[in-house]
């Protein structure tokens, strides 16, 4: 182990083969999605694998650039201590990828993947101050000191690891068949985070107001399951559509012209779909999360999101031409 670690190995002249990790968040993964696209355009007849979580795997079935998915479920198999034993993780050892590159910043539990993965050549964020698990990679990126975009941080992890693409970051893109109804609003409420729930009444002032505009003719309420607190949002004349999983969310969403979301991986679907998005934000780093997409309006208040007032988004989707 201790050979693998201080032995300093030089970057294939050659890669056929590459393994993409992003293990979490639907948002992180869209944000993959045209780094991805940049790749293939610069490099066409590499292979090009991508390691996801069962979770966010499902964003990049929508790539026509990808040529295989590994989804992992962290928690089987005797969990992130025990990856050597997972089947996933097996099976992309087997394939012998000349290149690993590591996305998300620095954890122990992508160092995990990537020593168990075994690549010819692996890159990834290394620790602030310096951690045992920073050893895996031969090529130790520092975390970017400027607060870029998250799309651009990424970006630069890719050609920090010796890819050479292009400056030009094209748009998410979630590629579907799907004909868009003019003048339908997707509303997407549901969060965790408490500072980011907007209260259902504002909501509410929003559906009713919208209802009444003649571009308006259909809102969509999606939510994620039966116990979601927006379900009372249906009272005030929002059509309730219930995704049964994330394949079936995009299709329904896919479906409008218009989204309303909070921040978070709805809006970025939303974005990546096409749609002219209003997202809701107490985010002070907004700027940096923000979805990479052609028609996004961000309205943020850092106190948070009761503090935005409905009149503010009624007009933002108003102004979407």
């Amino acid at each position: 182990m201790l050979n693998r670690f201080t032995k300093e190995r030089q970057p294939p002249k050659k890669i056929n083969k590459i393994l993409l990790i992003r293990r979490n968040r639907l948002g992180d993964a869209i944000n993959l999605l045209p780094i991805i696209e940049m790749i293939r355009k610069k490099y066409p007849l590499m292979k090009i694998c991508v390691l996801a979580e069962t979770y966010n795997a499902e964003i990049f079935r929508y790539s026509k650039h990808i040529d295989k998915i590994y989804a992992l479920n962290e928690n089987s198999w005797g969990g992130r201590n025990f990856f050597f034993l997972n089947p996933v993780v097996r099976a992309a050892k087997k394939e012998n990828f000349d290149l690993a590159i590591a996305f998300g910043g620095y954890t122990s539990t992508l160092a995990k993947l990537v020593y168990w993965i075994k690549p010819k050549y692996s890159a990834g964020v290394i620790s602030n101050k310096g951690f045992f698990f920073d050893l895996v990679y031969d090529k130790k990126i520092k975390p970017s000191s400027n607060m870029i975009t998250h799309i651009e941080d990424m970006a630069q992890v890719a050609r920090a690891s010796g890819l050479n693409i292009g400056k030009s970051i094209p748009y998410t893109n979630i590629e579907v068949s799907i004909k868009k109804n003019r003048g339908w609003v997707a509303i997407c409420p549901d969060v965790t985070k408490l500072k980011t729930q907007y209260p259902i009444h504002q909501y509410g002032k929003i559906i009713k107001a919208l209802s009444k505009d003649q571009r308006i003719e259909k809102i969509i309420l999606l939510v994620k399951n039966k116990n979601s607190n927006y379900l009372k949002l249906s009272q005030y004349g929002a059509h309730l559509v219930e995704a049964v999983d994330l394949q079936d969310f995009i299709k329904h969403l896919s479906k409008c012209t218009f989204a309303i979301a909070s921040e978070g991986g709805s809006a970025h679907i939303a974005g990546a779909l096409g749609l002219s998005v209003c997202v809701i934000s107490s985010a002070e780093n907004q700027s940096y999360w923000k979805p990479h997409a052609r028609k996004i309006k961000i309205f943020m208040n850092v106190n948070g999101v009761k503090e935005i007032h409905p009149d503010i988004i009624i007009k933002g989707i108003r102004a979407f031409k």
